[in-house]
């Protein structure tokens, strides 16, 4: 039987499954969801290969939205000092704004790895290209 995750709750389902059993969500209205909703529940995957993808397409994106919710994350796995190290990339390169200046000060208060607290305060001085 092929399984894959359910797009809400990230728990494995069966692909018959037009609900999932977990958190009764219909599958077919998740998947409906606009790509920026779809990006922003994926950094709730249980997986880091997936959460790493959608960081660097978050950075990609740049959108100042997306700033603060990068740092959430960070924190959220603070042991993936490589995927905490991706979210500053992503950060620096996004426009100067109070969005991208808060999500980096909190990375640099309450990371618990240094080099990315470093990271973010250098990241902070950054200027990125207009």
């Amino acid at each position: 039987m092929q399984q894959y995750f359910c797009p809400k709750c990230f728990r494995m389902m069966s692909i018959e499954q037009e609900i999932c059993s977990a958190c009764k969500a219909p599958v077919a209205a998740m998947s409906a969801r606009e790509y920026t909703e779809k990006l922003i529940g994926a950094l709730e995957h249980p997986l880091a290969d997936v959460r790493m993808r959608v960081i660097i397409a978050m950075g990609m994106r740049g959108d100042a939205e997306f700033a603060r919710r990068l740092a959430d994350c960070a924190l959220r796995h603070p042991i993936d000092v490589i995927e905490g190290l991706e979210f500053v990339t992503r950060l620096r390169k996004m426009q100067q704004g109070e969005s991208r200046q808060k999500a980096l000060q909190t990375l640099v208060k309450g990371h618990p790895a240094a080099v990315v607290r470093n990271a973010a305060r250098s990241a902070l001085a950054f200027q990125p290209r207009q």
